[in-house]
């Protein structure tokens, strides 16, 4: 079936990648089923995520972002359907789940959580050591993993990971993460909590990482305005079910359909509709800032110019 036609009500389907990294084909998942407290938390999703994409994953609380996403290194089986990992089968008997764990690292919300070594070094070395790996390929692997999010190991690598600041402890899960050299990495509200300054540092890092590893990154995120800036494509989820899968401009061209189910549009994107609502027509596919002045004074011009020649036709 050939994707629809974009627009603001029916925006453009993001089509399946045949090289995807991740496949999800009609999963569902049922917390404590069977039981009085049996809970669907995830129904009948499919979708593929390809090599190198940026993947925005948004939702309600409770839409079921987190429990999806889990899915994707094995950490939670499907109670029916499959999500497939580079190849391997996680609905299976006998499926590799350690390969399919170094192919997918995932980061929790409040990682810092998650540390536990005396020193940065050693806690980024863990991953790495429990590959295997030789010791003069785990300080390589170290010291890589520190510089790639923006950490000096030689200054950073022999401190307490809890004499840091909250943006420095999440940068060092990321490295701990990064040191298994992931083909995907999945980050579960990485700026949960963090300062303006601290979460604004982890983003920046992020879309580094992207241009300089062109890894495929799937980020769960409350933040519309994060989302617009980084990502390219957007899975909306509601009540456990796809609601939407679209290229990020055509989804937030949406915006009433977003608003239904409960959130909320990046700040440029309210604008333009806001402007579009009171009579100027403004294309509201643009979000960022320069892309939206800009959009502004095209159409001022463009009226400027249409008044003008109504004068010189009179």
């Amino acid at each position: 079936m050939s994707p629809r036609a974009a627009s603001p009500d029916h925006p453009e389907i993001a089509p399946a990648n045949a090289d995807a990294v991740i496949a999800c084909e009609d999963v569902s998942h049922v917390y404590q089923a069977g039981t009085p407290l049996e809970s669907v938390a995830v129904q009948g999703v499919s979708l593929r995520i390809g090599r190198g994409e940026f993947v925005g994953i948004v939702g309600p609380t409770g839409s079921g972002k987190s429990t999806l996403v889990q899915h994707f290194n094995g950490l939670l089986r499907p109670t029916s359907g499959r999500v497939i990992v580079a190849g391997e089968s996680l609905d299976r008997r006998g499926a590799d789940v350690r390969k399919v764990r170094r192919t997918v690292g995932l980061l929790f919300q409040y990682p810092e959580h998650q540390l536990f070594e005396e020193t940065v070094a050693r806690d980024v070395a863990f991953g790495p050591r429990n590959l295997g790996l030789d010791e003069e390929d785990v300080e390589e692997r170290v010291t890589w993993a520190l510089r790639l999010v923006g950490l000096d190991p030689e200054r950073f690598g022999p401190r307490s990971p809890f004499s840091l600041s909250g943006g420095e402890m999440r940068r060092v899960a990321i490295a701990g993460v990064l040191a298994m050299k992931p083909a995907v990495l999945v980050l579960d509200e990485p700026t949960a909590g963090l300062d303006p300054v601290g979460r604004r540092e982890i983003l920046d890092r992020v879309q580094s990482l992207r241009a300089e590893q062109k890894i495929t990154i799937v980020l769960v995120a409350h933040s519309m305005d994060d989302v617009a800036r980084l990502c390219e494509r957007i899975v909306v989820l509601h009540q456990g079910r796809v609601a939407l899968d679209a290229p990020t401009r055509a989804a937030f061209s949406a915006a009433d359909r977003l608003r239904e189910i409960g959130l909320d549009v990046p700040r440029v994107s309210d604008l333009l509709w806001r402007l579009r609502a009171g009579g100027l027509p403004v294309r509201t596919d643009r979000l960022t800032v320069a892309e939206a002045v800009d959009e502004i004074a095209r159409t001022m011009r463009a009226g400027a110019s249409g008044g003008r020649r109504e004068r010189g036709d009179a």
